[in-house]
C-alpha cells in the first residue's frame, strides 16, 4: 500500500459518525447544493492571455483572494490530470501528468519557480481529497455490490476526464485487503483523536492571515492552535481541548514572566500537548508549512544588548525584594515611607553634585571626601545567567568608611564611593539608586555609592593586561598550539590544578572587545580560572568521563582562536542535551574527536588506525536502523565533521575548506565500516572489503585561518536542531558573523549553568 493510500485511509471516520465531505457536490442537479468548482474567472483572465498575481507570506503560504483562487485551481488540475486509480503519487507515471499541472498553473498565475514543490503537494492532497470523497459517495456503502462497478450517472456527467478503466482500476483497487486493513486502522486512529478542530477548508492558513492583517505580525502556534478549536459561544469543543487551553494560558503567563523557555520545537504548544512534535506536519499550522518556515517567519530580532540586560536584572529584582518582603510580612510602601531620610537638597543637578549651591559656598562637607582616588571597573551581578557584567568605568575612593556620605546618605557597610565616567551599559540600574539617579547614564560625572565586591581596581588589572615580563619562547609556543589544535587535551578524572611560575602568567580579556553575551564567562574565568581552577561538565553519555574547562580553553573560545576537543565535546553535550528535550535524540549518535583524531605521534601507524577504528565500531555496533553518526575529526591542523550512515554504507565528508578527505580519514573509516558490516552480519548489498561511499558534501567555506573549529560546531547545530537539517547545511555556502557567534553563546551560556559559586 503507497503513503498516499496510507494517509487516505487514515482520515476515515468513527463507525456510526461519517465524516463530512464534499459529496454534495455530486449532487449538482438538487436545487441549492454546492457544484464542483469551475473558476470561470480563471478562465477568462486566460482568454485575456493574462495572469493572475499571487503573493506568499514569509511562511510560503498563499494569501489573499489570489492565494484561495490557486488553491482551488489546483484542486480542478487535480481532478483533471490526476487518475484516481493511481494511489502513490510518487509513481513515474504522473510524471508527465505533474509537469502538465505545472504548466496549467503558471500559464493561469504569476508564480515563482520556487513554489513548484508546494503547488506539486497541494495537487497530492486535492487529488488524495477527491479519491476520498468519491469512495464515500458512491463506492462505501456499495463495495459488495456488482452494480458499483458502473460508473453512476453523476460521476459521468460531472467528472468526464474519469473513463470506465479508471473506475474499475479504482474499485479493483478499494476492494483489495489491503485497503481494508489499512481502512480499519484509520478509523481506529481516529477514534483516539481528542483535539479535533472546528476549522473548515483551509482553516489555519485563513486565521493565520486574519491574525496577521489586524497586527502585523504572525500569531505563535499556539494561538491558532486554540482559535481553531474554541466555538462561536466562546466555549471550547469538548473538555480535553480545555485542560490544554488552560495549559497553553499558563505557559504563555509563565513566558512572559520569563520563567519559561522554549527551546527548538520543545515550545508551548508541544509543552502542553505532551508529546514532541512529528518531523513532518507542524501542529497549529496549515500543512504546507515546514519547521523550518515556521521559525525563520517567527524570527524576532534581538534586543538591545543594554535594554535587555536592564530587563532582566530588573525583573530579578523585583521577584527577590516580592519574596522577602512576603516572606517576612513587610508592607513595601510603608517601609519605603520610613526609610526615606529627611535631607535638604544641597545641589542644584546629579551630575554638578560636587559643587556646592552659591548659599552654601562657605559651608564645608560635614563628610570631607579622601583624595586617594583609583581608576577602577565597575561590574553589576546577572542575577539570569550568573557572573557579572561590565557596565562601567569611573574612579574609586577605597578607604572610605560606612559612616560616609553620598547625597547626605551614608554609604553602608561594604560600600564605597564612585564617579562614573565612561558608561558601558547606559541603562543598566545602578546597584544603590538615589532620588536624582536610577540609571547609569544619570550617573555620569556625579558620585554614587557601589558595592566593594563589585568594584575592580585598574591597576590590579594593569600589569596582568601586560603580559609576561619576558617574550615566550617561540618552539615553545608552537609546541603548545599544535597540542591544542590536535585536540590533545586530557581527560581527567579529577581536574589538575597546577601552580603557574612568571613566565606562565595567562594572556587577560579585552572586554570592550568581547560580544557582552560572552561576557559573565569571561569575567568568571579571568576571577577564578587564572589559577588553574577548572570547570567540570558533564559528558554525552553516562558512562564516559566529565569534561574540564580551563582558562585556556574559554579564553581561546571567548577571544575566536583555535579551539580543541574539549571545547568540541562541551557543545556535542549541549546539543545532546537539545535533542533529548525536543524529542529528537533518537536520531543521531555521537562520536568523541578524542576517539578517532590521530592526536599521538611516533607509534605504529597501522596499529593506530586499528584502535581508532575499533573506537568506531564499539559505538555504532548497536545503533538502529536509520541513525546517524556525527564524527568530529581533527587531522592534526584542521577540523572536520564527518556524517555515517552505517547502514547506507556511506559518509558525508563537511570540511570547512572544501578539501577531500586525507588518507588517514579514508583509512580509518573504510576499516571501521567494512569490519562493523562482518561483525553485525547484516544483509549488506556490497562486498566486504569494498571501499566505502565518502563523498565531500557541500557545506558553508571558512575565510579565516582559525575558524574551522567553530564552522564544525555550526554544522552539527544544523543537523540536529532541524528537521532537514542536512539539507539546509548543503544548500549554505557560508557563515556570517551572527551565526558563529550564535554558536558562541550557546557554548558559553552551557558551560557556565555548570559554574558552582
Amino acid at each position: 500500500m503507497s503513503k498516499d493510500q496510507q494517509e487516505e485511509v487514515s482520515t476515515q471516520t468513527q463507525v456510526g459518525k461519517p465524516r463530512r465531505t464534499n459529496s454534495s457536490r455530486f449532487n449538482a442537479d438538487e436545487e441549492g447544493k454546492r457544484r464542483a468548482t469551475l473558476l470561470k474567472r480563471v478562465h477568462v483572465v486566460r482568454m485575456r492571455g493574462e495572469r493572475i498575481q499571487v503573493s506568499f507570506d514569509a511562511k510560503g503560504q498563499p494569501i489573499g483572494k489570489e492565494g484561495d483562487e490557486l488553491q482551488s485551481w489546483i484542486g480542478v488540475l487535480a481532478r483533471e490530470h490526476i487518475p484516481i486509480w493511481i494511489a502513490d503519487f510518487r509513481s513515474a507515471d504522473l510524471e508527465p501528468r505533474k509537469e502538465q499541472v505545472w504548466l496549467e498553473v503558471v500559464t493561469s498565475f504569476t508564480i515563482d519557480e520556487s513554489h513548484k514543490k508546494q503547488v506539486l503537494k497541494s495537487c497530492r492532497e486535492s487529488a488524495k481529497c477527491f479519491r476520498y470523497d468519491i469512495y464515500q459517495a458512491f463506492v462505501r456503502d456499495h463495495i459488495d455490490d456488482e452494480s458499483v462497478w458502473q460508473r453512476p450517472a453523476k460521476v459521468v456527467n460531472n467528472y468526464p476526464t474519469i473513463s470506465q478503466d479508471d473506475w474499475e482500476r479504482f474499485i479493483t483497487n478499494r476492494r483489495t485487503g489491503d485497503f481494508k486493513r489499512l481502512s480499519d486502522q484509520g478509523i481506529e486512529r481516529r477514534k483516539k483523536s481528542k483535539y479535533g478542530s472546528t476549522t473548515g477548508r483551509d482553516g489555519y492558513r485563513k486565521r493565520d492571515q486574519e491574525i496577521f492583517e489586524k497586527t502585523g505580525s504572525y500569531a505563535d502556534r499556539h494561538v491558532i492552535w486554540r482559535d481553531m478549536r474554541i466555538k462561536p459561544d466562546g466555549e471550547y469543543k469538548n473538555p480535553s481541548i480545555k485542560i490544554i487551553g488552560d495549559q497553553i494560558d499558563e505557559l504563555t503567563q509563565q513566558d512572559t514572566q520569563g520563567s519559561f523557555e522554549s527551546v527548538g520545537t520543545e515550545d508551548i504548544l508541544t509543552k502542553s500537548l505532551g508529546n514532541p512534535e512529528h518531523s513532518g506536519r507542524l501542529r497549529g499550522q496549515s500543512k504546507f508549512v515546514k519547521q523550518a518556515q515556521y521559525y525563520n517567519a517567527m524570527h524576532v530580532p534581538r534586543e538591545n544588548p543594554e535594554v535587555s540586560f536592564m530587563k532582566r536584572q530588573l525583573a530579578a529584582l523585583e521577584r527577590t525584594v516580592q519574596e522577602l518582603c512576603a516572606k517576612h510580612g513587610i508592607n513595601r510602601e510603608t517601609m519605603a515611607e520610613e526609610a526615606a531620610p529627611e535631607t535638604v537638597d544641597q545641589h542644584n543637578s546629579f551630575k554638578a553634585s560636587c559643587t556646592l549651591n552659591e548659599k552654601d559656598a562657605d559651608v564645608p562637607d560635614p563628610q570631607p571626601m579622601p583624595n586617594e582616588s583609583k581608576e577602577c571597573q565597575l561590574f553589576l551581578t546577572d542575577f539570569i545567567n550568573g557572573g557579572e557584567v561590565l557596565v562601567a568605568l569611573g574612579r574609586a575612593y577605597m578607604d572610605c568608611v560606612p559612616t560616609d556620605t553620598v547625597h547626605g546618605i551614608p554609604l553602608g557597610a561594604g560600600n564605597v564611593r564612585v564617579t562614573i565616567s565612561v558608561p558601558k551599559l547606559k541603562r543598566a540600574l545602578l546597584p544603590i539608586p538615589t532620588n536624582e539617579a536610577t540609571y547609569i547614564e544619570e550617573a555620569v560625572g556625579g558620585f554614587v555609592a557601589w558595592p566593594k565586591k563589585l568594584v575592580v581596581i585598574q591597576s590590579s588589572l594593569s600589569q596582568a593586561s601586560r603580559g609576561p615580563s619576558q617574550a615566550p619562547d617561540p618552539e615553545a609556543k608552537g609546541k603548545k598550539r599544535i597540542k591544542k589544535r590536535a585536540g590533545r587535551k586530557k581527560l581527567q578524572s579529577q581536574p589538575e590544578v597546577q601552580q603557574q611560575t612568571a613566565e606562565e602568567v595567562p594572556p587577560t580579556f579585552d572586554f570592550d572587545a568581547i560580544p557582552i553575551e560572552l561576557r559573565p564567562l569571561a569575567y568568571y574565568a579571568q576571577s577564578s580560572l587564572s589559577d588553574g581552577s577548572q570547570i567540570s561538565c558533564p559528558p554525552q553519555q553516562s558512562d564516559e568521563m566529565s569534561i574540564y574547562i580551563g582558562y585556556e580553553d574559554v579564553y581561546d573560545f571567548i577571544t575566536f582562536k583555535e579551539i580543541n576537543a574539549s571545547s568540541i565535546m562541551v557543545y556535542i553535550s549541549y546539543l545532546s542535551d537539545c535533542c533529548a528535550r525536543a524529542g529528537l535524540d533518537q536520531r543521531f549518535v555521537f562520536i568523541s574527536p578524542f576517539l578517532v583524531s590521530p592526536v599521538q605521534q611516533n607509534v605504529d601507524r597501522v596499529a593506530y588506525i586499528r584502535e581508532r577504528a575499533d573506537n568506531i565500531i564499539r559505538i555504532i555496533t548497536n545503533i538502529p536502523r536509520g541513525r546517524l553518526v556525527l564524527m568530529p575529526y581533527n587531522s592534526g591542523q584542521h577540523w572536520i565533521l564527518a556524517v555515517i550512515n552505517p547502514w547506507d554504507d556511506s559518509v558525508l565528508y563537511f570540511n570547512p575548506l572544501g578539501n577531500d578527505p586525507g588518507e588517514d580519514f579514508q583509512q580509518l573509516i573504510t576499516l571501521a565500516l567494512n569490519d562493523w558490516k562482518f561483525l553485525v552480519g547484516r544483509g549488506i548489498t556490497k562486498r566486504r572489503n569494498c571501499k566505502t561511499l565518502i563523498q565531500t558534501a557541500r557545506c558553508p567555506i571558512q575565510q579565516g585561518n582559525v575558524q574551522c573549529g567553530y564552522f564544525v560546531l555550526g554544522f552539527m547545530r544544523e543537523i540536529t536542531l532541524n528537521v532537514d537539517g542536512l539539507a539546509l547545511l548543503q544548500n549554505k555556502t557560508s557563515y556570517n558573523e551572527a551565526d558563529l557567534n550564535l554558536v558562541r553563546q550557546e557554548w558559553t551560556t552551557y558551560v557556565m549553568s555548570f559554574i558552582q559559586y
